[in-house]
């Protein structure tokens, strides 16, 4: 059966923050805890990438599919349809636009989510020309590009294997291709900040303030990549604003409690095998999504070395 919650335009709220995450007094609110199936779903489309980011952990992951299966995906994306989900994220890690079924799956995307908000994380490096036609083309709402640098310097010793000048041309062509044609697509610069990019956090944001809708300037959460934050970061220790309304899918189909879970260290379904709704509503998936959004995330390890906390963010004016 559908759910009644109805189609919706795509958030420009922080990534992480008290905004998303519908909190009451510190703790997830039994409206969102209620669902019976998620608000979002994000599946990890490829882990292919040609970065080699200090703070990610994509090049660390091994004996997991490279592409998820096509069948998969279009049986995930179907029940998202049934249950009228709210937001399609193709991606936890790896390039989104190096997936090579980004054409037809953005084509079934739009066919078969067309009211969802659909949202493309890239480093920039294959924004080329048809890869922009098609994005703007599709159901693709929003748009997010990490960065994580203001100089070329900081930049390419952050994002390995990119090229600074390259990036900021394809981001700069996008831009004026939304300009251009018009287009509703939302965009956000995100900075993920470390010991060694922070200095240039002000500049960061002082460049795309009024190129971009939304600037996000993060603390490193502990993906396990070589950028760990020390924990805290002197930042406000927060409930995880994900764990109740989104469902991670890998690339195996295995299901995971949270985006950061890079290497499946608590899996509670595989989607190969079952569907979705009846993972989220297993007993040991309601139990530890209780948990974590109380802030006893118990003995998950990745909520050991995760930082929840308020970045700094800086809306277009």
């Amino acid at each position: 059966m559908k759910s009644s919650r109805g189609a919706r335009k795509p958030s420009l709220e922080p990534i992480a923050g008290v905004a998303i995450g519908a909190y009451d007094g510190g703790v997830m609110s039994a409206e969102v805890m209620k669902e019976d199936f998620p608000d979002g779903v994000l599946v990890e489309t490829t882990l292919r990438c040609p970065a080699d980011c200090v703070i990610c952990p994509n090049k660390k992951i091994t004996g997991r599919r490279r592409d998820v299966d096509w069948t998969v995906f279009c049986r995930i994306v179907d029940e998202c349809r049934d249950a009228g989900v709210a937001e399609f994220h193709p991606f936890i890690n790896g390039e989104p636009l190096s997936w090579p079924c980004l054409g037809i799956g953005l084509d079934y995307l739009s066919r078969v989510l067309p009211d969802a908000a659909v949202h493309i994380y890239t480093s920039g490096h294959g924004l080329d020309e048809p890869t922009t036609a098609r994005l703007l083309g599709s159901s693709v709402s929003q748009v997010h590009f990490s960065v994580d640098g203001f100089s070329k310097a900081v930049y390419e010793a952050h994002r390995r294997g990119l090229s600074y000048e390259r990036v900021m041309a394809n981001i700069a062509a996008f831009l004026e291709a939304i300009r251009r044609q018009r287009s509703a697509v939302a965009t956000r610069a995100v900075m993920t900040l470390t010991e060694d990019n922070r200095h240039e956090a002000d500049a960061f944001r002082d460049y795309w303030r009024g190129r971009v809708d939304v600037i996000d300037v993060l603390p490193c959460d502990g993906r396990g990549g070589e950028g760990r934050s020390p924990a805290g970061d002197g930042g406000r220790r927060l409930p995880c604003f994900q764990v109740a309304s989104r469902a991670c899918v890998l690339s195996d189909g295995s299901v995971v409690g949270c985006c950061k879970d890079s290497f499946g260290h608590s899996v509670f379904g595989n989607v190969a095998t079952q569907s979705l709704r009846d993972i989220w509503n297993s007993p040991d998936y309601c139990r530890f999504r209780e948990e974590v959004t109380a802030g006893a995330p118990g003995g998950f390890e990745v909520c050991r070395h995760c930082l929840t906390t308020a970045p700094g963010t800086d809306p277009r004016p």
